[in-house]
């Protein structure tokens, strides 16, 4: 068991002691032009409606889940994880599973362990840990891949931009430029995304740069 993993499981074992019953409940819903994960495409270029739930309790854990249209049919996300803050450092540190119910036998099934930063002056970082995943035997799939992501946002009175850089182990590196704003009810995210392929990967995808635009209930 790496390290991560093991310090995730102490610091949920502490954590568990003090749950509170204080619950609010959020849910989200989008239309995205282009659904892109990591500068790759999940939809091969076409439209995709996600949504999700999400149960966070006041002392800082949460569990949710999230649903999107894909090549494949559907992806459905579960997550549970804890946020706090030290001083000004805003942390976030969970485990995700991303299930394809669609895809015979669960082959494209895997799980993330992750861990978010968010710095002062709008400096963020996060680091995704691949722990399962991938048919048996398969050691290029996304669920033992690692991706290590640096971001910087700042706002501009009507709305906010954002960069993200990312590097994605076996698979290539992404550089996301994204314009957010709301137009009445609605949550508006304008972007590009570059993607450079690795050429170690041996996985096929859908990975050309891209203009995207996101639509979300506010």
């Amino acid at each position: 068991m790496n390290k991560l993993k093991l310090a995730f499981i102490s610091f949920s074992l502490v954590l568990v002691s003090g749950i509170s019953s204080a619950v609010s409940i959020s849910g989200n819903a989008q239309l995205q032009s282009d659904y892109i994960w990591r500068g790759m495409t999940q939809n091969t270029g076409d439209a995709s409606i996600n949504g999700g739930l999400d149960v966070e309790f006041d002392n800082g854990l949460y569990v949710g889940t999230w649903i999107a249209s894909v090549a494949s049919g559907s992806e459905v996300d579960y997550y549970g994880g804890y946020t706090g803050s030290l001083g000004d450092i805003d942390y976030d540190i969970g485990y995700v599973k991303f299930d394809y119910p669609a895809t015979e036998g669960g082959g494209d099934d895997f799980e993330e362990l992750y861990i978010g930063v968010d710095l002062p002056m709008g400096i963020g970082f996060s680091y995704a840990s691949g722990e399962d995943g991938g048919a048996a035997g398969d050691t290029t799939g996304f669920g033992v891949s690692d991706n290590l992501e640096v971001s910087y946002g700042f706002d501009l009175g009507e709305g906010s931009i954002g960069i993200a850089y990312g590097d994605y182990d076996g698979f290539g590196e992404y550089t996301n430029l994204t314009y957010d704003f709301s137009m009445g009810d609605f949550s508006i995210t304008l972007g590009y995304s570059d993607y450079s392929d690795d050429a170690s990967t041996d996985l096929t995808t859908e990975s050309d740069n891209a203009f995207f635009i996101n639509v979300g209930l506010l």
